[in-house]
């Protein structure tokens, strides 16, 4: 009997040694105050209608914030459109770029409940006078914590 208890204690050692806190933890970020420095600069635009994936769509509140880079610089920013029953939660971006835009551009999502911003993982070709998804139809993101 006392080899048993032996046993079963050292069996519980090793359980619960094995057992640590969750370490991943994300960096948290002020609210964003993006603005576009220079709209004079860019003539042209590109509507971009996104949606957040449902995975982090469920964390959102309407104070979130969207913007729209191409490489440091913001191009554009985000306006929140929801349906009547608040279900449905895309953006509407209009993004500035030059007659001779070549740059990719890359989406930044601030959730204001977490305080996290992620960035989109996959770039998205400026187009003058093009479009990316529609209200029926918003292209949903990719996004990575950063």
């Amino acid at each position: 009997m006392k080899y048993i208890k032996i046993i079963f204690i050292l069996s519980l050692g090793l359980f619960f040694g094995q057992c640590s806190k969750d370490d991943e933890s994300f960096k948290t970020y002020p609210v964003p105050e993006w603005s576009i420095e220079s709209p004079e600069e860019y003539p042209n635009s590109f509507t971009a209608i996104i949606k957040i994936p449902d995975y982090i769509n469920t964390y959102s509140e309407d104070n979130d914030k969207v913007a729209a880079f191409i490489g440091e610089e913001c191009r554009g920013i985000g306006n929140l459109v929801k349906s009547e029953d608040g279900i449905k939660r895309v953006y509407y971006l209009t993004i500035r770029g030059s007659d001779t835009e070549t740059g990719e551009i890359f989406f930044k999502y601030y959730n204001a409940k977490l305080s996290y911003m992620f960035q989109s993982t996959s770039p998205v070709a400026f187009e003058i006078d093009g479009t990316y998804g529609t209200y029926d139809s918003p292209v949903e993101i990719e996004l990575i914590n950063i």
